[in-house]
């Protein structure tokens, strides 16, 4: 199986934890609170921030390697301009789920996050 790239670990139990070597990103795959549906969580946060999330039914390290694969260098940037000072701004809520949405102030560009807080049922 290949390498993680730019992915350094940082802790192996009792969670599993990673820094990305160039953007300082974190990703962990950690044990979610008993009100989730999955048991274990895993996140990439940038900036303190979550851009991925997905749940599993068990400390599954092997497809949590892979999802780092895929995203060798998550970075707040905006797709439409050379800005690399995306803000994070308000969370928009709908009953029991929570999303945020992220804008860029030089061009006005908006996307919401790809991950919604809450409950997982």
């Amino acid at each position: 199986m290949p390498r993680i790239t730019n992915w350094r670990r940082e802790s192996r139990s009792p969670t599993l934890a990673y820094r990305n070597t160039e953007t300082g990103a974190r990703a962990v795959l950690h044990r979610a609170p008993d009100s989730y549906r999955y048991k274990w969580r895993g996140a990439i946060l940038v900036d303190g921030y979550p851009m991925w999330s997905r749940g599993y039914e068990t400390k599954d390290a092997t497809s949590f390697r892979d999802e780092l694969r895929e995203r060798p260098a998550p970075d707040l940037t905006c797709p439409e301009c050379p800005n690399d000072d995306v803000r994070v701004g308000e969370k928009a809520a709908d009953g029991a789920k929570v999303q945020r949405w992220y804008d860029c102030p030089d061009c006005g560009y908006e996307a919401p996050s790809r991950i919604v807080y809450g409950a997982e049922r």
